[in-house]
């Protein structure tokens, strides 16, 4: 696809529970929590990430930017949801009172930050099942950086040497200011301190984890790299160890 889609789009970053153990936490995930997020409306797109506990940090850092994960604040995932519209995302607000009651049972934070109508961009038309391994970026815009300034370096410039580099199921999305109140669930966490947030993701499909480390090397990239610094503080790297498409377009898995 040469022209992206433009998307009205939500990424959650998501936390496990400590005490349930982790295969305990992602299998519910992937099946009891998903069986409930399928019954909701206006739905075009929902897929899990299951990040690695891990493979992850492995971004090249520059000065001023971070690319170590703390451990006490390691993300373990990310729902990535598509909707019909801004109207329709709010909507589906309305009928998502059994999926938040269930957070619980699985996340200890669920962090929702929504994209502007149109803040995202997905470069590939549907969920491709035939890259070997996904990576997601996830980007702290640093301060003093104009809006149009950061959504250009993430759609444009990120997305150009990804796709330079022959990645495949890219999707860039820029969020709007952080709020608690987008799916506040009951017993979950929610807060996020300003030097923690994020405000953008990238998410792509490559052949291999081995392909990874030859995008990251490339000269589209690092020239990425040389000028991340003006942007960014901090690009957190993860690679996913699962992803779950539960609702396609078209279709509901």
């Amino acid at each position: 696809m040469s022209h992206p889609h433009r998307t009205t789009s939500m990424v959650s970053p998501l936390m496990l529970r400590d005490d349930l153990g982790r295969e305990t936490a992602t299998a519910y995930w992937a099946t009891a929590h998903a069986d409930k997020v399928k019954k909701l409306p206006n739905l075009v797109e929902y897929n899990q990430r299951h990040f690695s506990p891990t493979d992850h940090g492995f971004w090249p850092a520059t000065t001023g930017v971070g690319t170590t994960v703390d451990d006490t604040w390691r993300i373990d995932g990310c729902s990535e949801i598509r909707f019909r519209s801004m109207v329709a995302a709010l909507a589906t607000a309305l009928h998502a009172r059994e999926v938040y009651l269930d957070e619980q049972n699985l996340f200890a934070r669920v962090l929702g930050q929504p994209t502007a109508p149109g803040g995202g961009r997905w470069w590939t038309d549907g969920f491709d099942d035939t890259a070997g391994h996904h990576v997601a970026l996830l980007l702290r815009r640093r301060s003093g950086v104009k809006d149009g300034a950061f959504s250009s370096f993430v759609h444009n410039r990120i997305a150009a040497a990804l796709r330079a580099g022959g990645v495949r199921d890219l999707r860039t999305y820029t969020f709007l200011p952080y709020t608690p109140l987008i799916g506040a669930s009951p017993g979950v966490a929610h807060d996020n301190p300003p030097q923690r947030r994020y405000h953008a993701a990238v998410l792509f499909g490559i052949d291999s984890r081995s392909a990874v480390d030859e995008l990251i090397k490339s000269d589209p990239v690092s020239a990425v790299v040389e000028d991340q610094h003006t942007v960014l503080t901090a690009v957190h790297a993860y690679s996913v160890e699962r992803s779950v498409p539960v609702v396609r377009p078209g279709r509901r898995s």
